[in-house]
């Protein structure tokens, strides 16, 4: 018996982070339903303060979201090498890249301590877990780690018992262009060719319109007036997931993820097109590596150029069927190729096998 001790390190009183959730919770729960694996998986709204001697005595493998805490991973990792276990880190961004928009890019940058003391985490580890190869490939540029003890695990969805809302297809006279995510999508929204694609639908269709969720763009108030609206989520993933997501999705008629193209963002997942899909929503994403993996022209368009976001947009506005019909198409895909319990193996064999 394999025991893992897993912990959602972001997790706070007040809410469980959504790279808590995806990276961590949900995986070490479908993998505590299989042979051979025991997981202890750490709740701090229920357990009690950690008392690291008692973990690693107890555990195997402690599976960690990343910290950059020096005193708290020494507590942590002094006892786990004492009892001569192993510490897996998982990251899912590159925090050597994090863009100006990021809430803690002040905290980073603005601390020249901050990267040196991950990046010494990073290296002190015996293995990291990541959502895709370029990650990886920069993980392992930028810190003393092989490839081989980087393990890309990708993201992937629980459609039996969060996201479980699917939306009833709607035709009705309004467009509603959707796009939700943190303030780090500021610079995102506000490319070049998608502001000038949006542009050019909402003058030609004055039925559509553009809603940010968690990301306010004031120059589009400006622009589009009462045509362009924000509204926020929840910063605890269960609570937006339970309330706010299945009503905005039920408002939604095309989904739009605009990204920059750089180092930062190609690390990015498509865990959005994850989300969107599971509620049939079909969408319009931007031309890069992680959207390319999962988007084929029949569940989703690609979007390169600014002519691409107009006339991709267009398309769906104009053909109601196809909408529905790519919202199907999407789902179908998450179903097959993205769901967590069909991927456990993949977490199965890397726990095994570092062992």
């Amino acid at each position: 018996m394999i025991k893992i001790f897993g912990l959602p390190s972001h997790q706070t009183l007040k809410r469980t982070s959504g790279v808590d959730f995806a990276r961590v919770i949900q995986p070490m729960k479908e993998l505590n339903k299989q042979k051979g694996l025991k997981v202890n998986l750490y709740d701090i709204n229920k357990d009690a303060k950690l008392v690291w001697d008692e973990v690693a005595e107890k555990n195997d493998i402690v599976f960690f979201n990343y910290m950059s805490m020096p005193w708290e991973f020494a507590k942590m990792g002094t006892m786990i090498r004492k009892h001569n276990k192993l510490m897996v880190l998982d990251l899912d961004d590159s925090l050597w890249h994090i863009m100006e928009d990021n809430p803690v890019y002040n905290t980073i940058r603005g601390n020249p301590d901050y990267l040196k003391n991950f990046t010494a985490i990073c290296n002190e580890v015996d293995y990291i877990t990541t959502t895709n190869k370029h990650l990886r490939n920069l993980i392992a540029h930028n810190t003393s780690k092989p490839t081989s003890k980087i393990k890309v695990l990708p993201n992937y969805i629980d459609l039996d018992n969060l996201y479980t809302h699917r939306t009833k297809f709607k035709d009705d006279h309004e467009i509603k262009l959707v796009h939700f995510g943190s303030t780090t999508h500021f610079i995102d929204l506000q490319t070049e060719q998608f502001e000038e694609g949006v542009d050019r639908i909402m003058k030609e269709y004055p039925n559509v319109v553009f809603r940010t969720i968690g990301a306010l763009i004031p120059k589009y108030k400006y622009k589009w007036g009462r045509r362009y609206e924000n509204s926020f989520g929840h910063q605890g993933v269960y609570k937006w997931i339970e309330t706010k997501f299945p009503q905005f999705m039920d408002e939604a008629d095309i989904f739009v993820t605009p990204l920059q193209d750089n180092k930062y963002t190609r690390c990015k997942s498509a865990i959005k097109f994850l989300e969107a899909s599971s509620a049939k929503i079909p969408g319009v994403w931007q031309g890069m590596r992680q959207y390319e993996e999962v988007v084929d022209g029949e569940n989703g368009l690609l979007a390169y150029s600014a002519d691409d976001w107009y006339e991709n947009i267009k398309i769906l506005i104009d053909d109601k069927e196809l909408r529905r019909e790519m919202g199907e198409k999407a789902l179908k895909t998450v179903e097959k190729d993205w769901e967590m319990k069909k991927n456990i193996e993949k977490y199965m064999s890397f726990f095994t096998n570092i062992l």
